[in-house]
Order: structure tokens, then sequence, then C-alpha cells
């Protein structure tokens, strides 16, 4: 792995401790970590608030109708020191746009690369992604609708015919998934309507 993964798993997985280890699994069971309400959960999402400045740096954390799963990726990104190569942003839209264009123009410098999940074999450090609301969203479509309501995970491990993938704003927390490959390592998970695969290409 590059230092810049390697950190980011570390970051990532850090975060997921202090919320208590919460967890998705395929077989349906769950581990129940740290709420966003519960006292040091919320001081924590603050701080990913502060990150992303502006309008944001007034939020304290318990401002529970504002998604923060976008806030927290930015965070992960910030510490794992991507700097200026990944677009910080409250909402996923911003960084997958960005991803989608450096496949448009196939940047090789871009720190982040689209891919369909369907044309990509995973690895660490890669982000996956999937569209929310009424409007189905695709690597085709996205660019020119602009902004959408979306999510992305963070993958951290790689497993036989699985992946575990860490998010923020999952389950009120941050949470581990498993989410389904097949045996050729592919990205085969229909829980969600995952549209984008984004390469880490640090």
């Amino acid at each position: 792995m590059s230092k810049f993964t390697d950190k980011l798993v570390q970051v990532a997985k850090a975060e997921w401790e202090f919320f208590g280890y919460s967890q998705y699994n395929l077989d349906g069971t769950t581990v129940d970590g740290k709420k966003e309400h519960h006292d040091g959960a919320w001081q924590r999402i603050g701080d990913y608030w502060r990150l992303l400045g502006g309008g944001y740096k007034n939020l304290t954390g318990k401002d529970r109708g504002k998604p923060w799963s976008a806030a927290f990726v930015s965070f992960c990104m910030h510490q794992a020191d991507a700097g200026d190569k990944f677009k910080y942003s409250a909402g996923h839209a911003t960084y997958i746009n960005e991803s989608i264009r450096a496949r448009n123009k196939n940047d090789a410098e871009a720190l982040y690369n689209a891919h369909k999940k369907s044309e990509y074999f995973l690895k660490i450090g890669d982000l996956v992604g999937y569209w929310r609301g009424k409007k189905k969203i695709t690597i085709d479509n996205a660019l020119s609708v602009g902004w959408y309501q979306s999510h992305t995970d963070i993958v951290i491990e790689i497993g036989d015919r699985f992946i575990y993938v860490l998010g923020g704003n999952v389950g009120h927390s941050v949470t581990r998934k498993q989410l389904r490959t097949n045996s050729a390592g592919k990205f085969v998970d229909t829980r969600y309507p995952w549209f984008v695969v984004m390469e880490n290409q640090s």
C-alpha cells in the first residue's frame, strides 16, 4: 500500500474504534456502537464539521438533521494527508464527480479515478458509492445532474468473497459494513444502489 493508503486506513479504523465498532454483516447480524448523540460522539462529529469550515464550522455535532457522512470521509482524507488532491465537501457528489472528471480525462495524477463496479477489481483505499433519492445516478449522467444525494464508504479490507468498508453516519455512527464480492473479486453487492467505484491512484 502507498503511504497515503496506509494512513487513510489507520485514520478510518481509529474513528471506528472511537465510535465503538458498530458493524453490519452479510449474515444480517449487527453490532451497535456509540451513536451520534452520545457524549463524546457528537463532539467528534463537530471536529469533522470544523474541518470543512465556512458555514459548517459552527455545527457542533448536535445538529442531527445534518448528514455528516461526507464530512467523515473528508476528515479521514485530510488526516491522511490528501492535501489539495481531494475535494473536501459536505456532499459526496463533489468528490465523486471529481473522480468522474478524472476518468473522462484519463488523469493518472488524480487521487481518485471513477470506474463502474462491473469493470474494476477493488483494492484497499478505494471508495465505493451509491446514489440516494428518486433520480437514478450513473457515471454517465452524474456530471450533468451536478448535485445529487449519495453516500461513499472507504474500503479497508479485502476478504474471500467480501470486503469491509467504513462509513460515517451509518446507523448514526461510524460503521463497518461487510459487502459482497464474487469468487473473482468483483464487487457484486446489491443491497445498495452502487454506481461508482473510486480507484485510489496514490
